[in-house]
């Protein structure tokens, strides 16, 4: 059983303005991050249905339950079902499935939905929701609920496109600009200079960029492109509300002295 450190996660919806923009890697690695650098405990849920990939990112198991056999049944959704549901690749990290199918009644999927959110604000720390570029009800209403709507484009004429179309559907939609943060993603050198075209065109300031990297599905521990790193890093401390973590910048000598500090009854009055 997870400790929870909060009583009211947040939840991230990320859409894809056009497919393969690397929305479900981005949520993958996000959660992993803010899972092992932050400590929190982050639960990521599939609306990608119904050929969602990110439980097949983070685990080997086969799921037995999906989102879509906890939507079918809100009266019995409670934090037993929703916890027998979950794959835990990790100690702090958790995945929902995608549904299978998606033949809901909209009544019962916005209940449902809502259901599903409250008991996962509940459980987790944050609650990130990769959820394709599909619009309909099951989407819809996830929207209404999530603290936070993210578009995830990158600087093609097509995605930039899109990306507009996507803004003024989520304005539409009662979504205002104080809810949704875009995402940059891929970015090459090149680019750079578009910067503030490509804000002028999407009426919104790009503040979270991602460079390219040749291999997204690595693991931020074991990749070398900093650039890239640092942008992951700095979104999941604006998803986290907290300062981005800094390595210790003691050397031996400081450690040693903590150690002595911990055994020793009568402490050093100031350490080095």
């Amino acid at each position: 059983m997870i400790a929870h450190a909060s009583s009211h996660g947040r939840v991230f919806a990320l859409l894809s303005c056009k497919g393969g923009v690397g929305t479900t890697q981005l949520t993958v690695q996000l959660g992993r991050l803010l899972a092992q650098r932050w400590q929190l405990n982050v639960l990521i849920v599939d609306w990608v249905h119904p050929f969602g990939d990110a439980a097949l990112l983070l685990s080997t198991e086969d799921p037995h339950t999906h989102l879509g056999d906890l939507l079918r049944q809100p009266e019995r959704l409670d934090a037993a079902l929703l916890d027998s549901a979950l794959l835990r690749p990790q100690p702090r990290l958790a995945v929902l499935a995608a549904a299978e199918k998606a033949n809901l009644q909209p009544l019962l999927q916005h209940q449902a939905v809502q259901r599903l959110i409250t008991l996962a604000r509940e459980r987790f720390d944050c609650i990130l929701c990769d959820c394709g570029r599909q619009f309909d009800p099951l989407l819809m209403a996830l929207l209404q609920d999530a603290d936070r709507v993210m578009p995830v484009f990158q600087p093609t004429l097509a995605m930039i496109r899109d990306a507009r179309r996507l803004l003024v559907a989520l304005l539409e939609a009662g979504i205002g600009p104080d809810r949704v943060l875009p995402v940059l993603n891929r970015m090459e050198t090149r680019h750079q200079p578009l910067l503030d075209l490509l804000e002028q065109v999407l009426g919104t300031r790009l503040q979270h960029r991602l460079p390219e990297h040749p291999d997204f599905a690595v693991p931020l521990h074991q990749t070398r492109d900093h650039s890239w790193q640092h942008g992951m890093v700095r979104l999941a401390a604006t998803l986290a509300r907290k300062p981005e973590p800094q390595d210790d910048p003691s050397g031996i000598l400081q450690r040693w002295w903590r150690k002595q500090w911990r055994w020793n009854p009568q402490p050093p009055e100031k350490l080095p």
